[in-house]
């Protein structure tokens, strides 16, 4: 008479290591601590393992199914299996919450005089996009941003696919095909001569390759900064992608008609001309004609062949990771 659906007893908890971390079963369990029955004198290690409830959309049994994947400090809620007894306990789902100092915490640190830091995103909640096809795998850098811009819900305005396709191709042109944050332009850049002859290379940092002796750059690392990232946030890709999403929606002249575009050719033009300006480029575009996004042809003086080369190279990324990352693509 003490079992499940005799006498109901729900919990709430938190979670105090990730799922599956040392669950000895292999099913993905995790330790919990539940309000008002573990006090603070229960180690951790006496604390009970708590299943997952998971959707019912695959096998279940004989290790086919999905993994839990709570992470540590997760509030959780749920109910005890072997009702009153209280050794059973099952997780419902999660609670979602920030992380921030409680009353007596907050009473504590004034009466030491210490300032209270608290570092949070304009979102109450951070989504990290998964890996639906497979969980396990983690994801690669071209479908973090791919998510961050169409899926994430973080930017200042909503982006098409076609739109995130479009930056991330000409990204991927710029910082390699793994859209690597640390990347140093290759070569010598454009030289400036100061009234000595000395010449200063102007070189580009990062997944868009900001000039690092220009204004965007110092703005960039104090962009970083003011995310709570530290002197060198600016060098995390996901404080790049922030800072693309910050400079198109507050510089017009970066931005052009870019939210007006509606197809990947349209997107990869436009983000090309007045977001990146190549130097090569002179804001022209070789290939593709305005309606397309791209600016009549002129005059081809400027190293025609290299410039189709790169132009069709942007539009073969954008439109890889269209067909990869789209809802409909590959994953």
């Amino acid at each position: 008479m003490s079992f499940y659906g005799d006498i109901q007893r729900w919990w709430v908890g938190t979670v105090i290591e990730d799922s599956g971390k040392t669950d000895p079963t292999g099913l993905g369990r995790c330790i919990v601590r539940i309000d008002g029955i573990h006090g603070p004198d229960i180690a951790d290690f006496d604390l009970p393992y708590a299943q997952t409830i998971m959707p019912s959309i695959s096998g279940g049994t004989s290790g086919i199914g999905d993994t839990p994947q709570l992470g540590k400090g997760a509030r959780v809620i749920g109910f005890f299996l072997d009702g009153v007894m209280s050794q059973l306990p099952i997780i419902w789902g999660y609670l979602p919450f920030i992380g921030v100092p409680s009353i007596i915490q907050q009473e504590i640190i004034a009466k030491e005089k210490k300032p209270i830091i608290q570092t949070h995103t304009n979102k109450a909640i951070q989504t990290t996009p998964t890996n639906t096809a497979n969980p396990s795998v983690a994801l690669t850098n071209v479908e973090k941003a791919f998510n961050f811009f169409a899926k994430s819900g973080l930017t200042k305005r909503k982006y098409t696919q076609e739109q995130a396709a479009g930056i991330i191709g000409n990204l991927m042109q710029e910082s390699t095909a793994a859209l690597d944050p640390l990347i140093h332009e290759v070569g010598t850049g454009t030289a400036t001569i100061d009234d000595k002859g000395a010449k200063t290379y102007r070189k580009g940092f990062g997944i868009a390759q900001w000039t690092k002796t220009a204004e965007r750059y110092k703005n960039l690392q104090a962009f970083g900064e003011a995310k709570g990232k530290g002197s060198l946030g600016f060098t995390d890709l996901m404080v790049q992608l922030e800072y693309v999403d910050h400079e198109l929606n507050t510089l017009k002249w970066a931005r052009g008609d870019f939210f007006e575009c509606e197809t990947v050719i349209a997107a990869t033009m436009q983000f090309m001309r007045y977001y990146l300006r190549p130097q090569y480029f002179k804001e022209a575009t070789i290939l593709h004609t305005r309606s397309d996004g791209g600016k009549a042809p002129g005059k081809d003086n400027n190293n025609p062949i290299k410039r189709r080369s790169h132009e069709e190279t942007r539009l073969k990324n954008a439109n890889a990771v269209m067909t990869d990352n789209s809802q409909g693509g590959n994953k």
